[in-house]
C-alpha cells in the first residue's frame, strides 16, 4: 500500500508539472486515463495470465498502426486535392 500511494503522489506531481508547462499534454493525459478506466472496467480483471485473451497484448500496437494509416490516408487525400488545383 505504501508503494502504491508513493507512486500515486509522484505521478500526481509529475502531472502537475506537466499542467504548468504544457496544459494540452496534461489534458490529453486526463482523457487517456478516463478512457483507460472505462476500458479496464470493460475488459475486467484476470485471475491469471492464462485468462488474458490472445488479442489483448498486441491491441495498443494495432490501434497505433490503424491510427497512423488513417492519418496517412487523410494526408494523402489532402495532398492529392492540392495537386489537382494546380
Amino acid at each position: 500500500m505504501f508503494w502504491t500511494m508513493t507512486a500515486f503522489v509522484v505521478f500526481l506531481l509529475l502531472w502537475g508539472l506537466t499542467w504548468r508547462s504544457q496544459p494540452k499534454l496534461a489534458f490529453g493525459i486526463v482523457i487517456g486515463l478516463a478512457i483507460g478506466a472505462i476500458a479496464a472496467g470493460w475488459i475486467g480483471p484476470y485471475e491469471s495470465i492464462n485468462d488474458v485473451p490472445l488479442w489483448l497484448p498486441p491491441l495498443p500496437f494495432a490501434v497505433v498502426t490503424v491510427g497512423l494509416m488513417v492519418y496517412a490516408g487523410l494526408a494523402w487525400w489532402g495532398l492529392r486535392d492540392d495537386a489537382d488545383e494546380e
